[in-house]
């Protein structure tokens, strides 16, 4: 119940950019203590910002449309899906990440291979009605055309009633000291959630993103058992990933 209160008051603020305590008190039918302990915990994960007598929205990093993302270093990319088909074992179940990398993972899936998916990356969606042997769950949501997936509240509680072998995730940017890092309250509690339900987790992301930022950090490279970069990969980033105890893949 606090948890979904506190989503709702990240996405209440963030559609209205800032509320006093006192119209977060009324809209969410609490105490005024209660509303200083949620919009507090809020602050601390970079959701929200205080100000003098109320809150308001953290700036958000602007992430480009996704049909540009999609064009940028998709060679790269292409190459970086094709290594994570080739990790994924017949009977997997699957968490697969919005993002322009992760999204051409189920085409480069051998036919023969039966996995399901949990996801709510519209290109997979649409890609999986060609592929019989792949069991497809769609997570609840409205379209988020910066992303082209389907999210919302609702996936939270959806996304934990499942359990993953292996969870493939994407990033906004992969920090020097190894956070991943995310541009949006709902992105970082999605992909946290997915880092909890499953067993192996696996980052692809393109080299180009190792130092940059965003609004907030879901995990840790040391909590990533492999990342999968391509052969661009930096010194700084193959010996950040050996002290994380983090195995690295270099896409040919």
């Amino acid at each position: 119940m606090r948890d979904r209160r506190r989503k709702e008051i990240a996405n209440y603020i963030a559609r209205r950019r800032s509320a006093t305590m006192e119209e977060l008190r009324d809209a969410f039918h609490v105490s005024m203590n209660t509303i200083r302990s949620d919009v507090a915990f809020l602050a601390e994960t970079g959701a929200v910002e205080k100000v003098y007598g109320g809150v308001r929205s953290a700036a958000q990093q602007e992430v480009p449309l996704f049909t540009l993302r999609t064009g940028l270093r998709s060679e790269a990319k292409l190459a970086i899906a094709r290594a994570a088909a080739e990790l994924i074992e017949d009977g997997d179940t699957l968490f697969v990440d919005a993002g322009t990398t992760t999204m051409h993972v189920l085409d480069l899936l051998p036919a023969e291979k039966h996995v399901a998916v949990i996801t709510g990356n519209l290109h997979v969606i649409t890609r999986a009605a060609d592929k019989p042997n792949v069991d497809l769950i769609v997570l609840p949501g409205t379209l988020n055309r910066r992303t082209n997936s389907l999210a919302d509240v609702s996936t939270l509680e959806f996304l934990g009633r499942y359990h993953f072998i292996k969870a493939l995730l994407g990033a906004t940017g992969l920090s020097g000291d190894g956070k991943l890092n995310v541009s949006s309250y709902l992105e970082y509690e999605i992909k946290r959630l997915a880092v909890q339900q499953s067993e192996q987790r696996l980052l692809l992301c393109d080299a180009s993103k190792f130092g940059g930022t965003g609004l907030m950090s879901y995990a840790a490279l040391s909590d990533i058992h492999r990342l999968i970069t391509d052969t661009s990969c930096p010194r700084e980033l193959k010996d950040l990933c050996q002290r994380c105890g983090t195995e690295l893949i270099l896409a040919q």
